[in-house]
């Protein structure tokens, strides 16, 4: 139950950082590049996708994806919409489900998770059968 605890609080917080993100981020056309490849430690292949987009002053920046896929639907020239801070253009994300909010809804979703299955299972040991009725007394 504690480290569902945890988890679930550190998905709360990465889900709020990306919400405060979100809301902030200014958006910006950009283009995927380049799908990057790597391997994963059980010999699947795992895909980040680089973009490039240029920020308020023009400068082109080129970033990865913080997070890989196995499945990723970019594909290299697809034209997507980028999300940045304009102090910090570094900070940025492809605006899309997949890229920003299934890491943080996925580790909210297991740490929520495993702590509601230990709290369930002391509820349900917890309570007190109901007496059960007998049609034959009376």
């Amino acid at each position: 139950m504690v480290i569902g605890s945890l988890i679930a609080i550190a998905g709360l917080i990465w889900l709020v950082r990306t919400i405060t993100f979100v809301m902030y981020a200014t958006k910006t056309p950009g283009t995927v590049i380049e799908m990057e490849r790597s391997t994963t430690s059980k010999g699947g292949s795992t895909y980040h996708p680089i973009f490039t987009f240029s920020d308020g002053s023009g400068i082109i920046h080129t970033q990865r994806t913080f997070l890989g896929s196995s499945s990723y639907s970019f594909q290299v020239g697809d034209k997507v919409t980028v999300l940045y801070y304009m102090s910090e253009p570094t900070r940025s994300e492809i605006d899309s489900f997949q890229t920003i909010w299934i890491g943080p809804l996925i580790a909210t979703g297991f740490g929520l998770l495993f702590v509601g299955i230990p709290f369930c299972t002391m509820f349900l040991a917890t309570r007190k059968p109901k007496p059960v009725k007998d049609a034959n007394a009376a």
